[in-house]
């Protein structure tokens, strides 16, 4: 790659050969990426629609739209088909995509997280802009919808290290009197005290939903923070192996645990500190997975920039679960495995929820 890297002629160049060159070890949590941008460039430059995108049997499905946001007011529902943006098909648009993918060796998950994303991007753009979303309907039948993108008014995290700003996204609800639910979009610092408040707000449930679909990781140290908060006693939630140490991930029980039932949500999106907690949950017989596999990329790594200003994320250890299985390539598989389906979207539903719901209440 070298005679490849000198011929390059940027540093975008460059940085796709180093790609290439990265790809040769066939393993997750190596990559190249722009330089960081704080969070007040990234509300300046990155325009807002609200939609999140969910491949189901290879076609891109509204899976769950933010309330209040463009693409919500303007009339898309979840399960409707992304079929074209500005004019564009979405399945071609995918297709050039993956082309650029070609050479990188990526598991199918993988694969599917990054077409999710690329969509999702092309939907987001310049706040104040319009973008054209043609979809199909409930009855498969063409619509069109204009939507004008927003600036994300949200909470930022502040970067950490060379970890870039994120927007935050959390939820936290009771499905009925007994059952609480919590869905948060990144294992990000700020994350951890709106945790810690939802598990105590629901202490009072039988039992706990916790959504890790689509969440692709974070801070891995905060993975045995959450679990802490349910268990009363000392618990390791696996151990991470760099060439000549280890550290256990540590779970300390905290005051008054969370007693109840926990249930965890996982699909191919959970990816990293995500897989980290579900799969140390499970083993220690504190959680019960429901869903799908989970990414299997769960190496520690950590950032360095390089002279072009790019992000250069390399891993620095395996993670093993207590049980000692690596999950680098294999995922957390689901105690109930179960799929979403576009039907059950288009008809409001939510086939892993509500199978959820089913185990604890039985």
């Amino acid at each position: 790659y070298e005679p490849l890297a000198r011929k390059a002629a940027s540093d975008d160049e460059l940085h796709g050969v180093l790609r290439k060159m990265l790809a040769e070890l066939k393993l997750s949590h190596f990559g190249i990426y722009p330089k960081n941008l704080t969070a007040e460039q990234i509300n300046r430059e990155t325009g807002y629609a609200g939609i999140d995108i969910l491949m189901i049997d290879g076609l891109p499905v509204v899976n769950r739209l933010d309330a209040d946001s463009p693409a919500a007011m303007a009339g898309i529902k979840a399960g409707f088909v992304l079929t074209k943006i500005d004019g564009k098909s979405a399945l071609e648009m995918l297709k050039t995509f993956n082309k650029s993918l070609a050479g990188r060796s990526i598991s199918d998950a993988v694969r599917k997280i990054y077409n999710e994303r690329h969509l999702e991007a092309q939907l987001n753009g310049k706040p104040g802009t319009d973008v054209t979303v043609e979809t199909l309907d409930a009855k498969d039948s063409p619509t069109r919808f204009t939507i004008k993108r927003i600036q994300f008014t949200g909470q930022m995290s502040q970067p950490f290290g060379n970890f870039p700003s994120q927007q935050i996204h959390f939820e936290s609800k009771r499905l009925a009197s007994d059952i609480g639910y919590i869905r948060f979009n990144m294992w990000i610092m700020p994350q951890m005290s709106k945790l810690r408040t939802a598990v105590r707000e629901l202490s009072d449930t039988m039992a706990l939903i916790i959504d890790l679909r689509g969440n692709p990781g974070g801070i891995g140290g905060m993975a045995p923070g959450l679990a802490g908060l349910m268990l009363s006693e000392q618990k390791s939630l696996g151990t991470m192996r760099t060439r000549d140490s280890s550290m256990d991930f540590i779970a300390y029980p905290q005051t008054d645990p969370f007693a109840g039932k926990v249930v965890i949500l996982t699909d191919h999106g959970s990816g990293s500190t995500s897989e980290v907690f579900a799969g140390g949950m499970q083993d220690i017989g504190r959680g019960t997975i429901v869903g799908e596999t989970t990414a299997g990329g769960v190496l520690p790594s950590i950032f360095d920039t390089l002279p072009t200003g790019a992000l250069f994320q390399y891993a620095v250890s395996d993670y093993r679960t207590p049980n000692n299985v690596l999950l680098e390539g294999r995922g957390v598989s689901p105690d109930i495995t179960i799929a979403q389906t576009r039907k059950a979207l288009l008809a409001g539903g939510d086939r892993q929820l509500e199978r959820a719901i089913e185990l604890i209440r039985k």
